[in-house]
């Protein structure tokens, strides 16, 4: 069933922005009007009929936590109000950009089916008008990259009911432990994860700019240990071919993402990073970039031989985000590699692949055999590789190698697959191999991860039933396992841990940042808990709210029997969730975009942090997690924005463009998936 206004006859929708949001042209908004069969006027109401209809008037004010009514007077100032609309009637909603963050404005059926869907504009006083013909079937209004705080309901025929008020709102996340917080590395751009090697009398820290930094006992070096920027692309600068990019936003996914040292450093000096490179000769040319998985080796002064890469995978990616981050050493000697979905919104856009869910367009998160992008992967960077010319070899009970019962149904490297964009990986000192990954607009969740699983994604969100079509409207139910014809009918295995985006009308975040297991008893209520956090809970990804948890892992079962709303997961089955509160905080909050997590070499466990949510300035930040009454106070920031800041530039959660691949974006990340604040990670 087709979503455009123009097919269902009782929309006859007509709009125009009464002031056109920076960027946006004559030819593009005509361009996107004819896309969705919107007729638009772009000089007041719509199309010579505002003197011949007896227009219904509805204003409001839009901002990333909720829709404002202005009028009528029975709306006012009260938060996502229900519209009373009579079917038949013409009306017009008009609505003001107050936040500077990029909304439209969306009507849907009962089944999620988008009857009207406006153009994003993202300029702060930007007014857009949205006139329609009131259908019976319309049940709820909401903002496309906003629509778990920006949603409301829509009456027909009926007065509008009065809003039920809490007085305190629910918390999802009960309050756990209080800690305190000791800074060991400051001044850095945005650190993106951290290593305590045996072997070495220093930690170390990599920054997204493309710089290592060794910490001592005095903090971090002034100088870096090792630099790869000029390996790099220009973060936060040139997006080369990728549409789905704008190229003058500052926020970015790629950088220098990850590191991990060889468990023998002490007698080898082998270490590795994950790190994004430019485009090269076998790019196509509307592609982003090349992520690289590559070996480095000390010298023998202690750092780092600039002259001794060995590049292991190089990955094609096709959009700028989606590019994961920290690898990791397994208690088997391998390397494991998370791969982000290859970006952009849905897994549906160019350089993702077909696979066997005719209901969802995309994806390579399900499609194994095309690449190696959405999963978790397996080599031996001892062995030297194979007749394939490999830099490394393949575990031989890897799922795909040569003689096992899957040969030929997927790239020999996968150990895991189904994901969206694995943020964050550890392994617990039990064995439990535990892997965030962020969500794209309802859910964020992470994974205990199994030779051989599959989680899920596109498919589900989550444990949750997802739909390319309507990414903010789920389906109420979807499939539990793949055809007896897909590598012999896997299950769809659901996450461990998952908390919605926004719940009882709270933000609770919005990029899931995978953590570690505290394996030390220095603070009380913390041993052997899973230690994770969501890099903000500000919807408009612009303030730096970034949230710690804490879950105590457990065993459960890999699919839940039960399923609830949109097919999810019963809470029942997760692992037992808390929020970590932080003392010298006056609201216990942290106060910081949470970028990654660290465990250092006794099992203590540290947070990556800065407060923008781009990469720029030297508000990074190391904190080492200690007892409450240690360590130093957390102050909350007066302004994190200059007035020369553009929040309007943020762009998570995906929200999928335009058939021309040019509609203003706004992705979820790690955390990060877009401008100004975001990662969709």
């Amino acid at each position: 069933m087709s979503d455009h206004p123009n097919d269902r006859p009782n929309s006859d929708v007509r709009w125009t922005m009464l002031a056109a949001s920076r960027g946006q042209s004559r030819r593009r908004f005509l361009r996107a009007a004819a896309a969705t069969g919107v007729a638009a006027g772009l000089g007041g109401v719509a199309a010579g009929q505002a003197d011949e209809t007896d227009w219904q008037t509805i204003e409001l004010g839009g901002r990333s936590d909720g829709w404002i009514g202005r009028s009528p007077d029975e709306i006012q100032d009260e938060q996502n109000p229900t519209l009373a609309l009579e079917a038949g009637e013409t009306h017009e909603v008009t609505w003001e950009n107050l936040d500077g963050i990029g909304h439209n404005f969306v009507v849907i059926d009962g089944a999620g089916n988008h009857l009207i869907e406006s153009e994003i504009i993202a300029e702060e006083g930007a007014t857009q008008t949205v006139e329609f013909e009131a259908s019976e079937e319309m049940a709820e209004y909401y903002c496309g990259p906003h629509p778990q705080t920006m949603r409301g309901e829509i009456s027909i025929g009926e007065p509008a009911a009065d809003p039920e008020v809490d007085d305190e709102p629910e918390r999802y996340f009960p309050e756990g432990p209080t800690v305190g917080v000791d800074p060991v590395a400051e001044g850095l751009v945005a650190p993106t994860d951290f290593a305590d090697p045996d072997g070495s009398e220093y930690q170390f820290v990599t920054d997204q700019t493309g710089e290592i930094y060794a910490i001592g006992e005095d903090g971090r070096e002034d100088e870096p240990w090792f630099d790869i920027s000029d390996r790099m692309v220009a973060v936060a600068e040139d997006f080369y071919g990728d549409d789905y990019a704008d190229p003058d936003q500052d926020y970015d996914e790629r950088g220098l993402l990850g590191i991990v040292f060889h468990p023998d450093y002490a007698e080898n000096g082998r270490f590795f990073l994950n790190y994004s490179a430019p485009p090269d000769e076998e790019m196509p040319e509307s592609w982003s970039h090349v992520q690289v998985i590559a070996e480095f080796e000390a010298d023998e002064a202690g750092g780092a031989d600039p002259e001794s890469e060995r590049r292991l995978l190089e990955l094609q990616q096709p959009q700028y985000n989606h590019d994961s981050g920290p690898i990791a050493f397994g208690p088997d000697g391998y390397l494991y590699i998370p791969t982000g979905d290859g970006g952009g919104a849905d897994d549906r856009m160019e350089g993702h692949v077909a696979d066997w869910y005719d209901d969802n367009e995309g994806g390579n998160g399900q499609n194994t055999t095309e690449n190696l992008l959405g999963g978790v992967l397996r080599i031996d960077v001892d062995e030297t590789g194979d007749a394939d010319d490999r830099a490394y070899g393949i575990p031989d009970d890897n799922p795909f190698a040569a003689g096992g019962g899957l040969e030929g149904e997927g790239r020999e490297e996968y150990y895991a697959w189904g994901l969206r964009n694995p943020f964050g990986i550890t392994f617990s000192e039990d064995g439990r191999l535990i892997v965030g990954d962020a969500g794209q607009v309802l859910y964020e969740a992470a994974y205990e991860i199994e030779r051989g699983g599959n989680y899920g994604w596109n498919v589900r969100e989550g444990s949750h039933c997802f739909s390319t079509e309507t990414p903010a409207t789920p389906p109420a139910e979807c499939p539990l396992e793949t055809p007896d014809d897909v590598r012999g009918g896997e299950p769809l295995i659901d996450p461990v841990v998952e908390y919605p985006q926004v719940y009882d009308g709270q933000g609770v975040g919005i990029v899931i940042i995978g953590g570690h297991t505290y394996e030390t008893d220095v603070i009380e209520g913390l041993e052997g808990k899973y230690i994770f956090g969501d890099w903000t809970s500000d919807q408009g990804r612009v303030q730096p709210l970034g949230r710690v948890f804490a879950a105590e892992p457990t065993d459960v079962p890999d699919v839940s029997e039960e399923r609830e709303e949109f097919g999810g997961r019963p809470r029942d089955d997760l692992w037992d969730m808390e929020e970590v509160l932080f003392a010298g905080s006056e609201d216990g909050g942290f106060h910081h975009f949470v970028r990654m997590f660290g465990r250092g070499a006794d099992g203590e466990v540290y947070v990556l942090a800065n407060r923008r949510g781009v990469p720029e300035g030297d508000t990074g930040v190391v904190y080492e997690l200690v007892p409450e009454g240690e360590g130093v106070a957390i102050e909350e920031p007066d302004d994190v924005l200059s007035d020369e800041d553009d929040p309007e530039e943020e762009t998570e959660n995906d929200v999928a463009p335009d058939e021309d691949g040019l509609e203003d974006e706004v992705e979820n990340d790690g955390a990060p998936d877009d401008e100004d604040g975001a990662e969709d990670e």
